[in-house]
This record gives structure tokens, sequence and C-alpha cells, in this order.
């Protein structure tokens, strides 16, 4: 049996690996952010809503992947609540400072 003190490195590890995942969903899903703040009301082309999906897409397959390797990373594949709430946490946070930083409050 495990203590509380083994599973830290696991949590900590999920932790920047949310990190890592949310910067990186970031990054793939600014041009649309942008491109929306640039919009103001217009609407947008049936083109830019196609390539916008792929976007999307492409941020949320990018996500899982870095989830399933870091949980394998970290504990050998094996799924705790408590490693997907670190996950979740940070992920969650990079999202957070990312929109405060693109919308300037």
């Amino acid at each position: 049996m495990r203590n509380v003190l083994s599973e830290l490195p696991v949590f900590l590890c999920c932790l920047w690996g949310g990190l890592a995942a949310g910067l990186a969903a970031f990054l793939i899903r600014l041009p649309r952010k942008l491109y929306g703040m640039r919009l103001r009301g217009k609407k947008a082309k049936a083109l830019y809503k196609a390539l916008f999906a792929v976007f999307d897409i492409a941020a949320a397959l990018l996500a899982a992947a870095v989830f399933a390797l870091t949980l394998y990373t970290a504990n050998g594949g094996e799924m705790r609540a408590f490693a997907v709430g670190g996950f979740v946490s940070g992920a969650a946070s990079v999202s957070a400072a990312a929109n405060r930083l693109i919308s300037g409050g």
C-alpha cells in the first residue's frame, strides 16, 4: 500500500502535463481567437469555420495524447482521481491565464 507522499510526484507530473496540454491547445486555438477579435460581429466565411473546426479537433486530440502520455509516464497508465484532477487543474489554469491575456483584463 502506498502512502500520500509517494503519490505527490505523480500529481505534480500530471499537473505539469496539464500545463503543457493547455498551452499547446491554446496555441493551436490562438488563430481562432485573434480572427474572432478582428471579425467583431461580422459573419465568418464557411472556409474559415471549417478551418477552425479542424484546429479545434487537433487541439482536442493533442490534449488527449498529452494526457495519455502523462499518465503512462507518471504511474504506468493507472488512472486515479488525483492524477486526473492534477491534469485538469493544470490545463484550466493555463486556459484561464491565456484568456485573461488575450482579453486584456
